[in-house]
């Protein structure tokens, strides 16, 4: 958009009243293109402007902005391609940053007031969407102003992420707040003290808002960049209505669309579908403007999503499937709502579980068609990822509406999720050319499932006939409605029911019972039930995962460069690079652990795993991968601020990690550092929990003991463990760690239960240094924090399951959590500790370690592959229970875990790897990544303790 010599050249003709082209400095960054000249103010925070625009409206914006930028020589940025404008008016963006195309950074503040004034007549008229964390400079002004960081430095905050803070009037770092509203610091003053005050947000006081002189609105249902969902009243009939907004210029793309239209279209659309099938979609009430953005008013229909039925089912059984006649009558619908579309030739393209709506009495209706459009139509397509047809997935964001064939897909994956729970969700093999086909690997997650869920074992032809990878290969909806119904079974003879089914799935089961005989294909048993014979191929499987992991962590880290070692996602780029969580430490103490199992006697257990996908890795490569991770992470480390002592944000993982690797390398240099990094980190906290806090800190120095057998390590583990005794707060609902109210963390105020961040992670830490120092109160303590677990406790079919925090439990909220970091599989993996400690013979704690077994085991098929909050962390947990049980059923039910970790594999550059925990790409990391994976595949291959937990005594001679 920009070249380097443009400021101030004729070309440009921005003016030559500023800085010469020749002191102007154009930086192109991946998002942002900055442009400053060289003798500008660097000032560290004030008032900055920003100017919204739309991808077609972007070039005027800039150009008649960048004329008085120029002329007064301010520094600003802009975002730099038309797919950035695109993503910062995306309906997805992040409602506090939406909109933002050009940022100005006034080198004072009556130099910010002469540029507030000239931008808003150069850009007055120009398209853009409002920009909802600043104030408007004026009523009908395309200018915006708040109060924030220029160029603040990035501090480590207690939460262990990179933030560029304010500095208040003493002196003191303050968050920089990019709300959804305009919420400048109250020392900050007012540019324009003249001007009204902008009005205080205070949901205490707020008023009843009243659209069209109509719609009474009683509550927010979701807010989102495009616009907010309401509940509401009409207050001519007294019926519930749904109120949809679309913002102007929201969502807006090269064609000159924006949320608007869809929204409008939608409309026309309901009360088309309306007038023929009032049962399967919401009556249209009316639709309106006001203050720039079109609201749409639907009668409002009772219950829930489907997603969020299947997810109730779930929490409330255990098991993801239906009831037989529930389930026939649900798929009956399903196929029933596309063809309610597909009858007067609309296409929808966004068929998923979260636009059907679930009546109290089974009814389904379907809801947000803002994506329907006639085959050939130019439109707005977009779709939800697990539900998108191979041929959806290639086109723009605008483009001509395809066949009707991409909602069979859809179907497919539909019914799929209402039977069981599932997403036919899988990252993209990479590269392309030798990609699998998806209709393979949904035949393998088809069979997973197929063992203990017998409606997806009776539905497997229909669902995969639908989801083929060819749209002229998918059945009809024709064919479908007979396969539901019993029509085709009824009038085709059994060897051609067969022919068929296995031209769907040549090596599943043929099931030839026809609906009338659907009882007798169920299981009567609806929880999950025993745990089924694992596939003949499924330790072949985990070799390979195994081997292609440790392969793609060694080729895919970088150490030269100074940043990270291993690339992440947007959020863990601003994490500390050398914690555990998001950076280095997970990989370097995965390639430890893999270094010292094999030099234990487990010869050549990352050698050749029969596969020939990949180069074998051999012992002297996983040597020299590990020395150059642990160096790497050694200097940068040194070179970053602060001293966290958290276990898998702070520092303590990584000197966890370092002081693993020295002695997988036999490198006592290595080791030195990791013992000085060990006995700097900070033995008392306000946050008292294992991720960020004081308990990390405690599980390290009782490793570095185990390790070292340095007296100081359990001296200062014993320091923690005090601390904590006297930050335990005493309540009727038994004892809690919180995080102090006044603390600057997103944790401030936490009261919760889980391991993470709770009870059941400062209870283990306890109980680790009770067993280590024999010091009898702190196995009080850990037995206090045993019991206040168990009185929490929400035990049913599906399991035992907890609330996150004590507000829940004393509200007795139906949000119950069951992975590591708040849920069943933390809690559980210190109950079974607890359990084993204190004689195994309390028969209230086994069976609670059972029913969180049992919970977990229910969330194979819904959970990510991740550590903190998917399959990866149950497993280990598992594991952890079949050991100190003796009851190897956890550990057949850990190796179903890994059955299913396995089914969301991708293939990257002929290597099998476990993705990240949003399924759509790898990730070295640990906790949400690769390396946690890693971790556990090694641990069911090696044997030894479970990672990140010091237990047993000192291992040192």
């Amino acid at each position: 958009m920009i070249a380097r010599s443009t400021p101030g050249s004729e070309s440009g003709g921005w003016g030559t009243t500023g800085a010469g082209p020749a002191d102007w400095s154009v930086e192109q960054g991946e998002f942002w293109c900055h442009v400053a000249p060289g003798a500008s103010v660097r000032r560290a925070q004030g008032w900055k402007i920003h100017v919204p625009a739309t991808p077609l409206s972007a070039p005027l914006v800039l150009a008649r902005s960048a004329e008085v930028l120029v002329a007064h020589g301010a520094a600003f940025k802009f975002a730099g391609s038309p797919a950035r404008i695109a993503a910062l008016v995306s309906g997805r963006f992040a409602r506090g940053n939406g909109g933002k195309f050009l940022t100005v950074y006034p080198a004072d503040d009556d130099r910010f007031r002469l540029l507030a004034e000239e931008l808003h007549r150069a850009t007055e008229g120009l398209p853009g969407p409002a920009v909802l964390s600043d104030r408007r400079y004026r009523p009908d002004s395309q200018v915006f102003y708040r109060y924030g960081v220029f160029r603040g430095v990035r501090e480590l905050t207690a939460d262990g992420a990179f933030a560029a803070r304010l500095t208040d009037p003493e002196g003191r770092p303050v968050a920089d707040e990019r709300n959804a509203w305009f919420t400048p610091p109250a020392w900050a003053g007012d540019p324009f003290p003249d001007r009204p005050a902008a009005p205080a947000r205070s949901t205490a006081t707020a008023k009843p808002v009243l659209l069209n002189d109509r719609f009474l609105v009683r509550g927010a249902i979701q807010h989102s960049n495009k616009g907010g969902v309401f509940r509401a009243e009409d207050t001519r009939t007294g019926e519930q209505v749904v109120v949809k907004q679309a913002r102007p210029h929201v969502g807006a793309g090269l064609e000159g669309l924006d949320v608007r239209d869809l929204l409008r279209r939608e409309a026309a659309l309901l009360e088309r579908l309306g007038s023929a099938h009032p049962d399967r979609v919401p009556g249209l009430v009316e639709v309106f403007e006001q203050q720039g953005s079109v609201f749409q008013a639907t009668a409002a229909v009772p219950g829930a999503t489907l997603r969020r039925t299947v997810a109730e089912r779930l929490a409330r059984d255990g098991s993801g499937c239906p009831d037989v006649r529930t389930a026939g009558s649900m798929v009956r619908q399903l196929v029933e709502l596309v063809a309610t579309a597909h009858e007067p030739g609309f296409t929808l393209h966004d068929f998923n579980p979260n636009n059907v709506m679930v009546t109290p009495q089974g009814r389904l209706v379907l809801i947000d068609l803002e994506m329907a459009a006639r085959e050939g139509e130019r439109w707005v397509l977009g779709a939800t990822p697990g539900y998108t047809a191979p041929e959806l997935r290639t086109v723009d964001q605008v483009a001509p509406a395809l066949p009707p064939t991409v909602d069979l897909y859809a179907l497919g994956a539909t019914v799929l999720h209402a039977l069981s729970g599932a997403d036919p969700l899988f990252a993209e093999d990479l590269p392309r050319d030798t990609a699998r086909p998806d209709e393979r690997r949904l035949a393998c997650l088809l069979e997973l499932l197929a063992r203990d869920h017998a409606l997806v074992r009776h539905f497997s032809p229909l669902i995969q006939g639908l989801m083929r990878d060819e749209p002229g290969d998918r059945w009809t909806l024709q064919r479908a409605r007979e396969f539901v119904t019993g029509g085709r079974r009824a009038s085709t003879p059994p060897e051609r029911v067969d022919q068929e089914a296995r031209a769907v799935d040549p090596t599943g089961p043929v099931d030839p019972t026809g609906p009338a005989d659907l009882a007798k294909a169920a299981d009567p048993d609806r929880s999950p039930g025993p745990v089924r014979e694992r596939h003949p191929d499924a330790g072949a499987t985990r070799a390979r995962l195994l081997h292609d992991g440790i392969a793609h962590l060694l080729a895919t880290m970088r150490p030269n460069d100074p940043e990270r070692l291993w690339t992440s996602d947007t959020f863990g780029e601003t994490c500390d690079p050398v914690a555990v969580q998001h950076g280095s430490a997970g990989g370097v103490a995965l390639l430890a652990r893999a270094l010292d199992r094999w030099a234990v006697g487990t010869a050549g257990p990352f050698g050749d795993p029969g596969t020939g996908a990949t180069t074998p890795v051999t012992r002297e490569a996983l040597a020299e991968g590990l020395r150059s991770a642990a160096h790497w992470t050694v200097e940068r480390q040194d070179a970053l601020p602060g001293n966290l002592p958290g276990l898998h944000f702070g520092r303590s993982g990584t000197a966890w990690a370092l002081l693993d690797a020295a002695r997988a390398l036999d490198d006592p240099a290595l080791a030195d550092r990791a013992v000085a990094l060990a006995l700097a980190l900070p033995v008392r906290r306000p946050n008292p929990d294992v991720c960020h806090g004081a308990a990390g800190s405690g599980l390290t120095q009782l490793h570095f003991w185990r390790t070292t057998g340095d007296p100081r390590f359990l001296d200062r583990a014993a320091q923690v463990a005090d601390g904590l005794l006297h930050a335990a707060r005493h309540t009727p609902e038994g004892v809690f760690w919180p995080v102090p109210e006044d603390f600057g963390s997103a944790l401030a105020g936490a009261w919760h239960y889980g391991f993470a961040h709770g009870v059941a992670g400062v209870g283990t830490f306890l109980l680790l240094a009770a067993e280590a120092t024999g010091n009898e109160r702190l196995l009080d303590a850990a037995t206090e924090a045993g019991a206040t677990l168990v009185a929490a406790a929400r035990s049913g079919p599906a399991g035992a399951l907890w609330p996150v925090d004590r507000a829940r439990h004393l509200s007795d909220s139906p949000e119950l959590a069951r992975h590591w970091c708040s849920g069943s599989s933390g809690v559980g993996t210190f109950l079974v500790r607890l359990w084993a400690a204190t004689g195994a013979s309390d028969k209230v704690l086994r069976d609670l370690v059972d029913g969180a077994a049992l919970a977990v085991r229910a969330g194979r098929v819904t959970d990510s592959p991740a550590t903190c909050h998917g399959l990866v962390g149950n497993a280990e947990f598992l594991l952890d229970t079949a050991v100190r049980t003796g009851d190897e059923s956890h550990g057949a039910a850990a190796e179903l875990l890994v059955e299913h970790l396995a089914a969301q594999a991708v293939l990257r550059d002929g290597r099998l790897l476990v993705p990240d925990e949003n399924r759509r790409t790898v990730l070295a990391e640990y906790a949400t990544g690769l390396a946690g994976s890693l971790s556990l595949l090694l641990r069911m291959r090696c044997g030894g303790p479970r990672a990140w937990l010091p237990e047993g005594g000192p291992a040192h001679p």
